[in-house]
């Protein structure tokens, strides 16, 4: 069961980073104008200040965006060793049904 849970957990890491990885590519495809992201040649002075600006969001995006993620396996794996010591502990109670 663990080494399940275990790829579904790689499995939603995945998903999560292809949606941060896909939004920025929104961004770049939609306002990447701004600081040349197509443009072949020398950056103008606003072009160069965008640029900086996208870099710095972008990587606190990612930061951000990584920092989550451990802080999901941290969760995840916390539950699993949760879930793990329940099933090693737990027991089965059945009601008496003898009648005296």
């Amino acid at each position: 069961m663990q080494d399940k849970a275990y790829r579904i957990v790689d499995a939603g890491q995945k998903r999560i980073q292809t949606t941060m990885i896909g939004a920025l590519d929104k961004f770049e495809k939609n306002f990447g104008y701004l600081w040349g992201h197509y443009k072949e040649g020398e950056l103008t002075e606003q072009e160069e200040k965008f640029a900086d600006l996208w870099d710095f969001t972008r990587n606190q995006i990612l930061n951000q965006g990584n920092t989550q993620m451990r802080h999901f396996n941290e969760d995840i794996i916390k539950a699993l060793r949760l879930i793990e010591i329940n099933q090693k502990f737990s027991m089965t109670l059945k009601p008496d049904t003898n009648k005296d």
